[in-house]
């Protein structure tokens, strides 16, 4: 048993549910893992039972109130928000705990991941070149970066760390919460609020997590309305005057398409 829970974020009745979970019993260490939603059923609590795990039912209220009620739940050190849809890695839990445990001023520790996409994994799409290239500039020699405005920059190209992937510290974060203003990019807008603060972000170069795109996903389903990319140029707007705002989300805009289904 090491000193790290998992989370697992359960809206309504995901049919991918079981397949997280039994990626969570696979580990090769052992974590604390419980269910954390704010949409019970009787689906929910049958697979909870299946699995031996606990159900923790919090108030309705948006994405960020779930992903905070979450972390509030959790009584280890280190908490990851499993997302239900998603397939983690055997050695995920132990990797990311190890790497944290470098380092006394860890805030966050995070993976490379893949993508699940019909049920077939590709690793190869725009958005995860974009990605892995901001991180293979910014972390070319070490895998964590710790000082304020170089984690500020790393950010002012896009949101290269997936938040399924993310492992929290919860004693250096401090209460941190997630804001409700964003529906999409609140892990992104996160990430900048956590560069401001003392401490490192850890990078596992290995990928760790399978991520599930699907047309019921809050990714997918922000892309059609435009909230995503509304969210993105606001994000931007943190960090570039309004041109360089305008390049960059029309970039990350075209790399979109490899999300829809």
């Amino acid at each position: 048993m090491i000193n790290h829970s998992f989370a697992v974020m359960a809206y309504k009745d995901s049919p991918f549910l079981s397949e997280c979970l039994e990626s969570l019993k696979k580990q090769t260490v052992e974590s604390f893992i419980f269910i954390s939603t704010s949409t019970p059923s009787v689906y929910i609590f049958d697979i909870a039972k299946r699995f031996g795990v606990e159900v923790l039912v919090g108030e309705p209220g948006g994405i960020a109130n779930d992903w905070n009620f979450g972390l509030s739940k959790a009584k280890t050190k280190y908490v990851t928000l499993a997302h239900q849809d998603d397939v983690y890695m055997p050695q995920y839990a132990e990797k990311c705990y190890n790497n944290a445990e470098q380092f006394s001023d860890t805030l966050i520790c995070f993976t490379k991941y893949t993508e699940i996409v019909n049920d077939s994994e590709r690793g190869h799409t725009l958005m995860l070149g974009i990605k892995h290239l901001i991180l293979s500039f910014f972390m070319l020699f070490k895998e964590n970066i710790r000082g304020k405005f170089w984690k500020k920059v790393l950010l002012s190209f896009g949101n290269p760390i997936p938040c399924p992937s993310v492992m929290y510290n919860l004693e250096t974060l401090n209460n941190f919460r997630f804001s409700n203003e964003y529906m999409i990019n609140l892990d992104w807008e996160a990430w900048y609020r956590m560069a401001k603060m003392d401490g490192r972000f850890v990078y596992v170069r290995s990928s760790m997590l399978k991520h599930r795109i699907h047309a019921d996903s809050e990714t997918t389903l922000g892309l059609k309305n435009n909230v995503r990319q509304n969210e993105d140029i606001k994000m931007f707007s943190f960090f570039w005057p309004g041109f360089i705002v305008k390049i960059l989300s029309s970039i990350y805009e075209r790399s979109y398409k490899s999300n829809e289904i």
